[in-house]
């Protein structure tokens, strides 16, 4: 991005951003399954054999795949009436419908891979999922540096991720096919497995509904309130965010099998376990490496995307914030999933993206990108707070604040006394946290752009460091000492 940034002027980003925003909700096609198709594909499995587990990944894939085409086909005939319905300049139609258009051809690609990707997931295939994603980004890295170098435009950017989704839907069917044992693949259709996935995924299409209108209702809402410069601010001040939110998503889709197991042997003990320890890396990890790079935000909105968006250095700030919630209550949403309480999940998530729409609508024209970052952050840890986390405490039948202290401490009551070493390790850890924050502020006044920046790296690599020490190996050591004694 920080190449792209500065080969397109701002408002160019802006209608790419928008256009991106618009195609996204074609994902709306996949009707909820792709949150419940790990848990289908496990009891299937359980229940009839991989050959099942062949014809529901087999017609699922046909059916979202014709879904994509039809929806690429639907949204580029409305692209044509898209901007007038949001006020978009007569000046940038031609140019927005034209990107659109492709935009809704790359969707109507990735639509299918879900089945592809969810499949490898339920047989714990992570490294392959992981090794095409690899080698997919380097491959859009390269593509996109190409084309802009050549002077082509956001229409040409947008090509790139039509390319770059056919490779991923290619690798994803190689790799499932060759990696799970037993699995065929071929292009057939059963009506009968279609329709019970989409029966088990009637509250989980909610949902996803909900979720697909909040990742992308800001843009539309920017766009047509504010400006493409103020939207260009938002999209990237929204970047990192979005890529800490992806990465812990990505460490915790392990979780949803573990979760689903712990429910099919009704482990409340094993449940309390693993939620505790996702909020203990949470807090412990993430939210000082978030806290770092909202403290640096300025110099890091400067070095990576220029002077053009350094007014993105606030908007960064809030939003990092609103990632970490999302993460915490990913991880209670998970639990919710895995103990058949999807009604619940969609009706909080509803909740969740209906509020972010009213503060949206109502902050965007006045302040811009900033207003609605904070209103997003505020919103989404209220609902957090007092509706995601009590139902997965509830369900494990543990206490808000026995979960917090765990999450802080790494030892629950059932662990017994805590030791000297562990209490030691977590005043280190948190006097690190506390004394690199305030180095980091200090340090806005004194050093320069860069040297803020270089300081932010430093600082975050040095507190990892002491993570890793204090919470990672002893949480990975007691972790290998269970499954030997269990062994």
């Amino acid at each position: 991005m920080a190449y792209v940034v500065r080969r397109i002027s701002v408002h160019e980003y802006g209608i790419y951003l928008l256009a991106q925003a618009v195609a996204a909700f074609l994902y709306l096609l996949e009707f909820g399954m792709g949150n419940v198709l790990v848990p289908l594909y496990i009891s299937t499995f359980a229940r009839s054999g991989i050959a099942e587990v062949s014809r529901l990944a087999s017609t699922g894939f046909l059916a979202l795949l014709g879904l994509g085409a039809a929806g690429a086909v639907v949204l580029s005939l409305a692209a044509l009436f898209i901007p007038r319905w949001i006020g978009l300049p007569s000046a940038d139609t031609a140019l927005a419908v034209r990107v659109l258009i492709v935009m809704s051809v790359a969707v109507g690609l990735a639509l299918s891979q879900m089945m592809l990707e969810q499949l490898c997931q339920a047989f714990h295939r992570f490294d392959r999922v992981n090794q095409v994603q690899i080698a997919v980004v380097a491959l859009r890295v390269a593509l996109t540096i190409a084309v802009l170098m050549t002077g082509r435009g956001i229409v040409a950017l947008a090509t790139v991720q039509v390319a770059v989704s056919g490779l991923r839907l290619a690798g994803l069917w190689a790799v499932a096919s060759t990696s799970i044992n037993g699995l065929t693949l071929r292009f057939r259709f059963d009506r009968e497995l279609l329709l019970q996935a989409m029966h088990m995924s009637k509250w989980a299409f909610g949902d996803d509904i909900s979720h697909r209108i909040a990742l992308n209702v800001e843009s539309v809402i920017l766009a047509a309130l504010g400006s493409f410069e103020q939207l260009a601010l938002f999209g990237v001040g929204s970047r990192l965010p979005a890529h800490l939110y992806q990465f812990a998503s990505r460490g915790m889709s392990v979780l949803l099998p573990t979760l689903s197991k712990h429910h099919a042997e009704a482990d409340k003990a094993q449940l309390r376990a693993t939620l505790s320890a996702v909020y203990r890396v949470c807090l412990t990890g993430l939210v000082p490496l978030a806290s770092f790079a909202a403290i640096c935000g300025p110099a890091l909105m400067k070095i990576w995307a220029g002077q053009a968006y350094a007014g993105a250095a606030p908007v960064l700030a809030w939003l990092l914030m609103s990632s970490l919630s999302m993460v915490m209550a990913l991880a209670s949403d998970m639990v919710l999933y895995s103990h058949d309480q999807i009604r619940k999940a969609a009706l909080f998530s509803i909740l969740q993206t209906l509020g972010k729409i009213a503060l949206a609508l109502a902050l965007a024209r006045q302040y811009g990108a900033l207003g609605v970052a904070v209103g997003i952050a505020v919103w989404h840890w209220s609902v957090n707070l007092f509706f995601f986390l009590p139902a997965a405490c509830k369900v494990a039948e543990l206490s808000q604040w026995e979960l917090w202290r765990v999450a802080l401490t790494g030892h629950s009551r059932e662990d017994g006394r805590q030791g000297a070493g562990d209490r030691r390790g977590n005043l280190i850890q948190g006097g690190a946290f506390v004394l690199c924050a305030v180095a980091l502020g200090s340090g806005m006044k004194v050093l320069g752009t860069l040297e803020m920046f270089v300081a932010c790296i430093l600082t975050s690599l040095l507190y990892a460091g002491i993570w890793a020490n204090c919470t990672a190996l002893p949480m990975w050591r007691r972790a290998r000492t269970e499954a030997s004694a269990a062994l």
